[in-house]
């Protein structure tokens, strides 16, 4: 094989990791969406259900998100993503709205029209796992509305912290691949005001990379 590939769920914030190396080396891919069902095809390849997972061009797999983003950086000689810049407030603000993104995201994932979940066999997968960890769907997207006020008093206290819409911090570094996977996820909250800066740094990594937003079907 000439084009590696990548196996991804398209909700997956660990899978935009890998996409935003290859949009911003411009290396070629060939991306495949994998059924959130979907178990017998990544064990097959890395022995565990995750993704996302990179096809080499040699026909070996590769099955962590970092791993690929440095291996991705280094295959021409010229890296651009600095090491982590190990922000203590990025990463407070992380941990802190870790459970509200899942709270907001899950539910309304199941009804987009993102391909992991085409069928009712995924979404009935996705649902049956995750309630495990977050409790009722319904409970949720029923308490919309707090949470949404909840994320965005959070964004209004990230959007300092953003050095530029370039990169979060003095350089461009892994760090932004990780935050733009996140951030890019809440474009799919229908009615979240979404602070200038913060709004500026999604689309910017949006554009260079290629890497769609979710504006469009937004609920």
């Amino acid at each position: 094989m000439s084009t590696m590939r990548l196996f991804v769920y398209d909700h997956c914030p660990f899978c935009v990791r890998a996409r935003v190396a290859f949009g911003m080396k411009k290396i070629p891919v060939e991306l495949s969406v994998l059924l959130n069902d979907d178990e017998e095809t990544p064990i097959s390849m890395i022995g565990k259900k995750a993704c996302p997972i990179l096809q080499k061009t040699d026909g070996s797999f590769m099955g962590e998100s970092m791993d690929m983003v440095h291996y991705l950086d280094s295959l021409d000689g010229s890296p651009i993503f600095a090491p982590s810049a190990n922000r203590e407030d990025l990463t407070v603000w992380l941990k802190r709205v870790n459970l509200l993104f899942k709270k907001l995201l899950y539910p309304r994932w199941i009804t987009s029209p993102i391909g992991e979940f085409k069928t009712q066999g995924a979404i009935d997968y996705f649902v049956n796992k995750k309630s495990k960890e977050l409790g009722s769907f319904d409970e949720a997207l029923a308490n919309s509305d707090v949470l949404i006020k909840e994320l965005e008093d959070e964004l209004i206290l990230l959007a300092p912290m953003l050095h530029s819409e370039k990169h979060a911090s003095e350089q461009l570094s892994i760090d932004d691949t990780d935050l733009f996977g996140r951030l890019r996820a809440i474009t799919l909250i229908k009615g979240l005001v979404i602070p200038d800066e913060v709004r500026a740094y999604i689309a910017y990594f949006s554009q260079v990379t290629g890497i769609p937003t979710f504006y469009d079907v937004a609920q």
